[in-house]
């Protein structure tokens, strides 16, 4: 039975749709509503009371909904009465009707600042740019009430920037319902130009006021800037001492030119200490600790000792010193020796040596890193290393060089990320000013790309290709140095390392060439977690520089994630595809594999 009207009170609801919804999708208008149906878990297993159709719940979810489209900028929106159709079964099925009409859209956007002056004469040529470009509203755009305060507050900050603490900005919007066009008029007063006045730094107790003080871009009597007071209050946390790191300005309503400037810390604990335990079904049992010293050597030195076992690391020791701000405010100086043994599907191996790194901060999405490094290795299983027995009789080699890196990371949020990409290189090199066993040097790149599709669906995209060469003609690339293929981070389909080249054994040796590739659907089951299907591909070549399409090896499969506090849990099952094997591979991992 179909009918038009609001007549069907307190039947079940067994479906929400939506007719004539162009611009936003069913799900994110069923976001907004009170009226939903409830599933067959919910009523039969978890006894919640099923969602029953009322006139005066539907016409409240209109109001919402009438909402949310007009301030979209659909403000000649209109819903007409529902279709609802009763079941046999004596539940209702519910359209939504929508005629959404033409939107309104921004014809003009002027700027008026102290009643008389333009954008132009009152702000550096770069600011005026950053405006233009960043604000959200510009002609023949969507009006949007939240696009209007968005902009509100980057004109605000920009005259902030330079001097004027106390500017506003003001909007003045002027709508034509007829052409549904809307022209935006900014208002703008600066206010009196200020300065920076006395600093004062409160609440440390082992860290000198000069050492937070060095970490600041600005000094007394300069001109006061918000972008100022947020990048030194990045460079004082960024020194790993604190807890708490704030600059706060001291504003009061006389409106002084000259602003107080308080530095208020809480010192992190001088010692801290962090463990964990685990199990994956790559490295089993795992655990590790971590135990931190505040105040080493120098005043913002931090000393860690670090050891960790798992099935594939079975010791892993190291005592790393951190000196934050070692040359520049965002630099920090890294020495870090270390013990550890490996035992990987294809090689076992012990090494001890040290890496001397220096890391740059270019930005909150930009960091770099190179480091000097120098590692002694003894392989356990020297065959599997094909060690010429001519070139050297004992399963013993040295590398030492440099390595460099570098990461552009726009992805969030960081441990479950939703949107962005990050793009990352490593350039690798054995041998460079010592003469050592084994010269090569190794490059890897890996993309990766997080796209919100529809509410509730993230695509992920992983791309990761690299290749090592021996500058040696008579030399092979170390096995640790190799690239390997297969596992819960790689292509699913196999075990950890076993696709790619191997020796008459049938054990992994590795390869000089790499190219992975997934695509990863993550499709939300609410907050405890996410359902998952994805397709992996790639393979490993043992000539240097060769990557062959035709010759990749593709797996697919599904999987869940539960969300945890250091993020998800997750459980994949995969296959190969196209291939004679069939057999299906388990992985759990505490993260995502990309």
């Amino acid at each position: 039975m179909c009918l038009n009207g609001l007549t069907q009170e307190n039947l079940e609801v067994k479906s929400i749709k939506f007719k004539g919804n162009k611009s936003f999708t069913a799900s994110e208008l069923k976001e907004l509503i009170s009226l939903s149906p409830t599933s067959l878990i919910r009523r039969k297993i978890l006894k919640q009371e099923p969602s029953r159709y009322s006139q005066a719940l539907y016409l409240d979810d209109v109001s919402t909904l009438k909402q949310f489209y007009q301030k979209e900028g659909y403000l000649n929106v209109v819903f007409s009465q529902p279709t609802l159709t009763v079941t046999s079964n004596n539940r209702v099925k519910v359209v939504v009707n929508i005629l959404e009409n033409d939107p309104i859209k921004v014809s003009e956007v002027n700027y008026i600042v102290d009643s008389t002056l333009t954008l132009q004469a009152t702000l550096p040529p770069k600011d005026q740019k950053s405006i233009l470009l960043q604000k959200h509203l510009k002609s023949n755009s969507i009006f949007r009430d939240e696009w209007v305060f968005q902009d509100q507050t980057l004109i605000t900050n920009k005259f902030n920037d330079n001097g004027y603490a106390y500017s506003k900005a003001d909007f003045n919007i002027k709508v034509d319902t007829t052409a549904n066009q809307a022209a935006i008029n900014w208002q703008i007063q600066r206010q009196k130009l200020t300065h920076f006045g006395p600093i004062v730094v409160t609440g440390n107790k082992r860290v000198p006021a000069k050492s937070v003080l060095k970490q600041l871009t600005f000094k007394k009597g300069d001109t006061w800037s918000k972008e100022e007071v947020d990048r030194s209050q990045k460079q004082i946390y960024n020194l790993g001492m604190f807890r708490v790191a704030s600059i706060k300005t001291v504003m009061d309503t006389a409106k002084r030119d000259t602003l107080p400037i308080q530095i208020l810390i809480k010192e992190a604990p001088k010692w801290t200490t962090r463990f964990g335990a685990g199990y994956g079904r790559e490295d089993k049992f795992r655990a590790f600790t971590d135990l931190q010293y505040l105040g080493f050597v120098t005043n913002t030195g931090r000393v860690n000792f670090y050891a960790k076992h798992s099935g594939l690391e079975p010791y892993n020791v190291s005592i790393r010193f951190t000196q934050p701000a070692f040359i520049f405010p965002m630099n920090t100086l890294s020495i870090y020796p270390f013990i550890t043994k490996e035992n990987e599907p294809g090689y076992n191996l012990s090494k001890q040596g040290w890496n001397l790194s220096f890391l740059q901060s270019f930005s909150e999405q930009l960091n770099t890193n190179v480091s000097f490094f120098f590692e002694d290795v003894k392989l356990d299983t020297i065959n599997s290393a094909e060690i010429d027995p001519a070139i050297s009789d004992e399963p013993l080699y040295q590398k030492s060089g440099i390595a460099f890196g570098g990461i552009y990371n726009t992805a969030d949020p960081q441990l479950d990320p939703v949107q962005g990409f990050s793009l990352a290189m490593n350039i690798k090199t054995n041998g460079m000013y010592v003469t050592r066993e084994m010269p090569f040097y190794r490059m890897l790149l890996e993309f990766k790309n997080y796209q919100a599709i529809r509410q509730g669906v993230i695509m992920a995209f992983k791309l990761k290709l690299g290749s090592v060469k021996s500058t040696d003609p008579n030399s092979a690339v170390p096995i640790d140095e190799r690239f390997f293929a297969g596992g819960s981070h790689s292509v699913r389909g196999w075990s950890r390392s076993d696709l790619g080249p191997k020796d008459d054994n049938g054990d992994p040796i590795g390869g000089n060439s790499l190219l992975e590739g997934s695509i990863e659907s993550r499709i939300s089951l609410g907050r405890w977690g996410n359902f998952v299907l994805f397709a992996d591909a790639g393979n490993v070549w043992k000539p240097s520089f060769t990557m062959h399409l035709d010759d990749l090896h593709y797996a697919g499969g599904l999987g869940l994630r539960i969300k945890t506090p250091i993020g998800p849990a997750g459980l994949d099952f995969a296959r190969p595809i196209f291939e004679h094997t069939k057999r299906w591979q388990v992985h759990f991992n505490i993260g995502h594999p990309f």
